[in-house]
Order: C-alpha cells, then sequence, then structure tokens
C-alpha cells in the first residue's frame, strides 16, 4: 500500500486517545482512506500537524479545523467530521426566496462556518464513484464556491421532492452502502405506512384520527362513522390533493378538493364521490381519515406545526413549535395555501386561558413529540435528525397528531426569535457531528 507523506502528532495527544507507536498508520477523511508515516513528537499540548502531501491527498480546505480521534478498532486515525448536504440542484442567482431550498442551503453553509470540520452542499451529478469523491459547494462573498471532497462521514438529506427523490433513488442506495457513511432523514414518509407503525403503540394510538386506504368500500364505512372525513394522497404535501368531505342530515355530501385553488362539489353516494374525484385522484394511492373537530383561532382552523429535532448529544428536542392558521374559510392551514403564522403561545393563550393547564399542554405535546419520534425510527428503522409533526387541538383541548413530515422546511426569515430559527439550522449539522462520532462540546 503506497505511503503519502506524513502525520506529526505530540506525544500528549498519542497517550490521550492511546494510540499505538507505529511506523505508518492508515488516515480516514470522510469516505478517504490513506497509510502516512506517524511521527510523535515530545510535547504536553495535544497537537497534530498533517505534511503538505497528505493535504493534498485528503484533498482537506485550508482554514478548516478537523478534529482527531482514534478508531482502535481498524486502527486507523480519523479526521473530521466531513458533512455532505444532498440536494438537487444549485441556482446560482442573487436574489433568494427565503422560504426556497436555496435560501436553506445558503444559511446551512453559513452557520456551518461556526463548527470544526467540512460541510458541503453536493448533488447527485457531482459525485465521482470511481475514487469516492463529490464536487461540493460552500457559500462564499455571495457565490457558490466549488472545490472537490471526500465522499462524507453523514449525508443530511435535503431533497425536498418526491418525484427528484425517486429519480436519485439509486444514489441514496449507492451512498447508504459506503462503509463508515452514516445517512439521515433518508426518505419522505408515506402517511398510511407511518399510521400502520404508530397505530401499534397503544399511547400514540389514542391521538391518531381513524385512518384507512381509500377503496369504496372503507369510505362508505367511514361516511357512516364521522360526519366529516379528509381524503389525502398517500404521498401528497403542501396540502395540495386533499378533499374534505361533510354528510349533511339527509345522508348527501358536499366536499371541497384542495389544490391550486379550492373546488366545491357535492355527491349524493360514494360511487358519485369517487366518479367526482376520479381526476384529481388519478393514480394516486390515497387515504381517507377522520375528520376532527378542532377548536378555531378567531373564526379560523389552525394547527400546531413542530420542528422536532436531534441535538448534538444524539437526543430528541422540541426545535420550534408555531402554530399555521388557514384562511378564513379553509381547512387547510399549510403556508403555501395561504396559511399565516402565529406564537403558540398566543394560540394556547386563547385557548386554554389558564397558565397552568397552558404548561400541562406544552408537556403532553413534548411527550406526544417524543414518543412518536421514538416509535416511528424503532419500527422503520431509519435514522431521522429531524421531523416536523403537524398536531391539531379540538374543540375539547384534546391534542391529535395528525401528520408526521421527515422532510420540514424552515424558513430564513423569522418575525420572532432569529436565535431559535439559527439554532434549527444548526441542529442538524450539530446531530451530524455526533453521528460521525465528533460531539460537539
Amino acid at each position: 500500500m503506497k505511503i503519502y507523506g506524513s502525520l506529526c502528532i505530540s506525544n500528549a495527544l498519542r497517550n490521550k486517545y492511546s494510540i499505538p507507536v507505529q511506523d505508518t498508520i492508515k488516515v480516514r477523511v470522510g469516505s478517504l482512506e490513506v497509510l502516512t508515516r506517524l511521527i510523535c513528537k515530545e510535547g504536553e499540548r495535544c497537537t497534530y500537524m498533517l505534511s503538505p502531501e497528505l493535504n493534498r491527498t485528503l484533498l482537506l480546505k485550508k482554514g478548516r479545523r478537523m478534529q482527531l480521534r482514534y478508531d482502535s478498532l481498524n486502527n486507523n486515525i480519523h479526521l473530521g467530521p466531513t458533512i455532505g448536504i444532498l440536494a438537487v440542484s444549485l441556482i446560482h442567482r442573487g436574489q433568494y426566496d427565503p422560504t426556497s431550498i436555496k435560501a436553506e442551503l445558503i444559511y446551512l453553509s453559513h452557520v456551518s462556518r461556526s463548527l470544526h470540520g467540512q460541510v458541503y452542499v453536493f448533488t447527485p451529478g457531482s459525485i465521482n464513484w470511481d475514487n469516492n469523491t463529490a464536487r461540493g459547494y460552500t457559500f462564499q462573498k455571495g457565490n457558490w464556491a466549488a472545490a472537490v471532497y471526500p465522499l462524507p462521514d453523514v449525508v443530511y438529506d435535503r431533497i425536498t421532492s418526491r418525484a427528484t427523490e425517486t429519480k436519485n433513488l439509486s444514489t441514496k442506495q449507492r451512498l447508504m452502502q459506503i462503509p463508515h457513511l452514516k445517512y439521515f432523514n433518508p426518505s419522505f414518509l408515506d402517511k398510511w405506512k407511518v399510521y400502520q407503525l404508530l397505530v401499534t403503540d397503544q399511547i400514540l394510538k389514542s391521538y391518531l384520527p381513524e385512518t384507512k386506504v381509500l377503496t369504496p368500500e372503507n369510505f362508505r364505512e367511514m361516511m357512516q362513522k364521522y360526519s366529516t372525513l379528509f381524503v389525502k394522497p398517500s404521498n401528497g404535501s403542501l396540502g395540495k390533493g386533499i378533499i374534505k368531505v361533510s354528510r349533511n342530515s339527509g345522508g348527501a355530501m358536499n366536499f371541497v378538493m384542495y389544490g391550486r385553488g379550492k373546488i366545491k362539489n357535492h355527491a349524493e353516494n360514494a360511487e358519485e364521490f369517487f366518479k367526482k374525484t376520479a381526476r384529481v385522484r388519478g393514480d394516486k394511492p390515497y387515504i381517507v381519515q377522520q375528520g376532527i373537530a378542532l377548536a378555531f383561532y378567531k373564526g379560523s382552523a389552525f394547527d400546531l406545526r413542530i420542528i422536532y429535532q436531534k441535538d448534538k448529544n444524539g437526543n430528541w428536542y422540541l426545535g420550534k413549535k408555531f402554530v399555521r392558521v388557514a384562511p378564513k374559510g379553509s381547512s387547510i392551514s399549510n403556508l403555501s395555501s395561504g396559511g399565516r403564522v402565529e406564537l403558540s403561545r398566543r394560540i394556547l393563550s386563547y385557548i386554554f386561558i389558564k397558565k397552568e393547564r397552558i404548561n400541562t399542554k406544552i408537556e403532553e405535546i413534548k411527550d406526544l413529540c417524543l414518543r412518536a419520534a421514538t416509535v416511528l425510527e424503532q419500527k422503520s428503522n431509519g435514522i431521522y435528525g429531524e421531523l416536523g409533526l403537524d398536531v391539531g387541538i379540538d374543540k375539547n383541548g384534546a391534542l391529535w397528531l395528525i401528520e408526521v413530515n421527515s422532510k420540514p422546511r424552515k424558513t430564513t426569515e423569522s418575525e420572532y426569535s432569529t436565535a431559535v430559527m439559527r439554532k434549527t439550522f444548526k441542529r442538524p449539522l450539530e446531530f451530524a457531528s455526533y453521528l460521525a462520532g465528533f460531539p460537539v462540546k
């Protein structure tokens, strides 16, 4: 095996990590691993230095301070972390919508500078599978600067549409097969599969609206049990394709289809409903869900959106909670459908009034989020660094877990706390450092 340059470490550092005395040792950065000469020098400070040749070979960038750890199982020195943020594309233009994925990526690149290690954005097309490298991008001086990096220790998946995820499935699968590489938030969640996983937990079951796969038989059965139903695409997002169905006293149905706008219609029976909604549903799999008599805020429907994240120690943490208030007359609170953001405490104060009851509900929300995230991760065998949970509050004050999303969008613009907003971006990178074996101190 060819030897590349040298690594000089102080005896204090060697003793700290119990690195055995040897002439050569393997050094790994991300998915690149090479053999180098090991030079130990006297010194009480825990320091190390790479020769220029080793620096070049490992594709390390000037100005980035890498942490060191010793992997005794493989007898190698690991420098890191190297974190790759996987996106579909990067658009080089001056102005960005603060709610766009482009703004997210720029902000992630900015925030990463406060961390040890190296963080870059890359795309499926920028990977060189022959030598385990990628053309990665960092945002510098108003532009994306490109450089070649090793494939990372950890991939943070920020592919934000189901269509592009499906298109790039083989890239994800190949990355997940690379030794040492960890991959979190690996895919979008299917509403029906999530329900099947969560409903097996007896505590969570009481928080979940009854849900079935949409068939004429299931639809008729659910319509007899509940006066309101929501028919949703299993793989939908942003409130598109949702149909709200209400049964009147005579048994006929009124329904509203939500897409770019909203279309009202009616049907005398299930057969007519399926016929009139066929064009909207297409060949997509759908679920039918129990409608909840939700509480209103000043005449508008609302739900709580919780950004739930793993922290620098790998523990779940309630990163951010806010309320999405639907436009008057609408049941869809998604911001992309015209919803607006309100402070959660303002809404909770409006609904529950008493401080003691508000605090009790906040604790119940935290417990619900932790249980849902824990059960989902255990039963799906995936690694999730963040989730978006939609929680409804009914007219009796009871909580309902309406939906769980694995790719919550985060805006870089905040009317409230910029510190909270910054932490919601930084926390997944700190979790990535933890996954790589370099917990943030």
